[in-house]
């Protein structure tokens, strides 16, 4: 989530100008000047962040030294979009988080950044859907944080360093990387409910009436699967601004396989749902059994005792019926404890293991399979 960002500050600028006796108009330019980095000269960067993360089934570590010049550049930035005239929010939206992700002065960074990327790529033999969750997974690694004070987006630069970003500063940099890489990318801007997160176009997966796949920065989770409420329960329900940032010809291919785990994920969901006032229901009748028969078995004993043989005799039989019927009724309870148990850990496993696509595909594939 944005917290509680709005819009980013806007500086209205005039620009008329005497282009004759008794005229006036609009000089011609750029309709705004958006935000930009001036490095500082001398900076220095100390603690430089180690990021270590999992993907697939093993860990991986980041770590690079950007340049603390551009760095302190874009810290003192002004990130107020400077409009020269008027525009419509379709399209000076764009403009700004554009220069965000886009600033020149930033491309030694990403550069830096992609080739410790592209060394884990190398070494583990990724394909072009897995190295996307890579990038992602390491992205949705940096730790999510927001501020009510700040309203503006941070540059990429500053959200490594930091170490940590809210929803539009974690997709600048994810959204940067993947267009760099030459993926097919979008920001998208939910305006409405003051979010943001990162499209990539893919074979199928579209997410509404897009043609990119729907990736969540704030936590680790699968490309293509948006989340059902945000952290604070705010609910996607508008269509978001699209902010093309890369076209790129690669694509994400791995809909199937995440299309399964979606499948396992509300599959399993459902079931301990609906076995849970069953299994409460049943394990309240067991109780009340276990208790009657051993108020019978108590009853009995005593019968024993008091030497009425005749009594103890005739009721032998019932008791020992009406322990069977328990003994049933505890095997039928545990059967569907340890199916309600085993959806369960499916569910568990699949959440926790959104860094994991191809693993969780198959995990997924054998719990629909059962």
């Amino acid at each position: 989530m944005m917290g509680r960002r709005t819009f980013p500050v806007l500086l209205l600028v005039l620009v008329a100008a005497a282009l004759g006796a008794g005229c006036a108009g609009i000089l011609p330019g750029p309709p705004a000047a958006p935000p930009a980095i001036v490095p500082v000269e001398g900076a220095s960067l100390d603690d430089l962040p180690v990021y270590t993360f999992p993907f697939e089934d093993g860990e991986e570590t980041i770590r690079i030294d950007p340049d603390p010049a551009v760095y302190a550049g874009a810290k003192e930035a002004d990130r107020r979009l400077h409009l020269y005239r008027n525009l419509p929010e379709e399209e000076w939206i764009p403009i700004y988080y554009r220069a965000f992700e886009s600033e020149p002065h930033l491309e030694p960074f990403y550069a830096d950044l992609l080739a410790a990327l592209r060394g884990i790529r190398d070494q583990q033999d990724l394909d072009d859907d897995r190295y996307l969750e890579l990038i992602a997974t390491f992205v949705q690694s940096i730790p999510y944080r927001t501020d009510a004070s700040i309203t503006e987006p941070k540059f990429p630069i500053e959200t490594y360093v930091d170490g940590e970003g809210d929803c539009d500063d974690k997709s600048l940099l994810l959204a940067g990387l993947l267009a760099r890489e030459g993926y097919g990318v979008a920001l998208f801007y939910f305006g409405d409910e003051a979010h943001m997160a990162v499209g990539v176009r893919s074979a199928g997966c579209h997410y509404r009436n897009t043609t990119y796949a729907y990736i969540e920065t704030t936590n680790t989770s699968y490309v293509g699967i948006p989340p059902a409420a945000l952290s604070n329960g705010t609910v996607l329900s508008s269509d978001p601004l699209v902010i093309p940032v890369g076209d790129g010809p690669r694509l994400y291919g791995g809909c199937d396989q995440v299309r399964t785990i979606e499948r396992a994920l509300s599959s399993s969901l459902a079931r301990v749902r609906a076995l849970a006032p069953e299994l409460a229901a049943r394990a309240q009748e067991l109780e009340a059994e276990r208790e009657s028969l051993e108020t019978f078995g108590a009853r009995l004993k005593a019968l024993a005792r008091s030497g009425e043989i005749r009594e103890y005799n005739r009721l032998v039989p019932e008791y020992n019926q009406k322990t069977r019927e328990y003994n049933d009724a505890v095997q039928s309870y545990n059967a569907l404890l340890a199916e309600s148990r085993a959806a369960v850990d499916v569910h568990n496993h699949l959440v926790t293991h959104a860094h994991d696509r191809p693993g969780s595909y198959l995990r997924a594939r054998a719990y629909l399979a059962e």
